[in-house]
């Protein structure tokens, strides 16, 4: 290896190690937001992916500062890693929170949980496809099988049986 070359490797190196609490940093911020089954090392590994990535594609003479760059690659990867552990779709995700505003923004105008009619055409949906949506979160539903040994324990959405019969269908049809 020649000298120009070893200091080269030197260089990336240190950059990459001076890097690291912005990774750190930025998976903190992530983690606060996740749900308890995503680790914080998972994270930061991938993020530190990210950040060596950041450090190969770094062109100085493009006058952009690698800590810039490396943000904005860390931020991706783990959001990269994020959306790959989540089992539903965006739209899905998407309708979620809409779901969850009208329902807050329902409740606080009247007494009353909103019926599913209710909701559907608030969201603007069709009652057949809100319900469908609903079935996807309730199937996505995380649950640990070493807290509920019983099934009996189980929350009521959720089902030790494969889907079937019309659940199935629905599902189906999501895809």
């Amino acid at each position: 290896m020649s000298c120009i070359a070893a200091a080269a490797c030197l260089d990336r190196e240190q950059m990459i190690v001076s890097h690291l609490p912005q990774v750190k940093l930025i998976a903190q911020s992530f983690h606060q937001r996740c749900p308890p089954e995503v680790l914080l090392e998972d994270l930061v590994s991938v993020g530190t992916i990210g950040l060596i990535q950041a450090v190969d594609r770094f062109d100085p003479s493009r006058n952009l500062k690698l800590k810039t760059l490396a943000e904005h690659r860390i931020r991706g990867a783990m959001l990269d890693y994020l959306r790959q552990l989540d089992p539903l779709p965006r739209a899905v995700r998407q309708f979620a929170r809409r779901r969850e505003e009208v329902l807050r923004r329902m409740e606080d105008r009247s007494d009353h949980v909103p019926s599913d009619d209710e909701m559907a055409i608030e969201l603007g949906a069709p009652l057949a496809k809100y319900r469908r949506l609903i079935l996807a979160l309730h199937a996505s539903s995380t649950v640990s099988l070493n807290t509920a040994a019983n099934p009996d324990d189980l929350p009521p959405q959720v089902s030790v049986l494969p889907a079937q019969g019309e659940d199935a269908e629905a599902i189906h049809r999501l895809r």
